[in-house]
């Protein structure tokens, strides 16, 4: 295993392998490179230039172009991009509204209600497995790592996803996040959800997820 760092300020130094030591087990033991960088272009390019079968969703637009506050992971076997992940600064209040914005439709269905968070929030997305490597734990923990890149090295009080709601037990049961509630329901039926879990109750977490691995 290696870890390829492409980040001006996001450094996997011998502090976070070790505090992370199984997570990079696993890692080491499917023989992945690890990949942290801030070249959004080449990764927007990346995944849009997928097929629809492996990657039928549209690119997060919050992470077009030029990104400045925030970072994407890559998992590497065999110099084949095998898995991905991305997260920046936003707050949810700002998310939000984008979301309103993306649809702008007079019948879109919002919650009327979303938690008050305080503190420094992460906002994440482009979760994406190769087809050939789907079922094997890589994108659960991908998820682990950009979480705890998000409270380790960022310092960040909160991260938080937005989802469908079909997946909302993959988000608590699989990736972690403590809970997940009702952003909005747009024209066309499909439900969306905001999942989120703040930095104290990660780390309560991390010695029962360790074990996962």
């Amino acid at each position: 295993m290696a870890i390829i760092d492409n980040h001006k300020e996001v450094k996997i130094d011998r502090l976070f392998t070790d505090k992370h030591s199984e997570m990079f087990a696993f890692f080491d033991t499917q023989d992945i490179d690890v990949e942290v960088s801030d070249d959004f272009e080449s990764f927007q390019a990346f995944l849009e230039g997928l097929s629809d079968e492996d990657y039928p969703y549209n690119y997060d637009m919050t992470f077009n172009g030029v990104v400045v506050d925030g970072f994407n992971l890559r998992l590497i076997k065999d110099n084949n991009i095998i898995a991905t992940y991305a997260a920046k600064w936003k707050d949810v209040i700002q998310m939000q509204n984008d979301f309103i914005d993306y649809f702008q439709e007079d019948d879109l269905l919002q919650s009327p209600i979303l938690p008050i968070f305080e503190g420094k929030q992460l906002y994440s997305s482009c979760q994406w497995v190769s087809k050939d490597y789907r079922g094997n734990k890589f994108g659960m923990i991908l998820d682990h790592l950009k979480k705890n890149i998000c409270f380790d090295i960022f310092e960040a009080d909160i991260q938080y996803a937005m989802h469908k709601e079909p997946l909302k037990d993959y988000h608590i049961n699989n990736l972690h996040y403590s809970d997940s509630q009702w952003l909005g329901t747009i024209p066309n039926g499909e439900v969306y959800n905001v999942a989120w879990i703040t930095k104290e109750t990660w780390t309560d977490k991390l010695n029962d997820i360790r074990k996962l691995y």
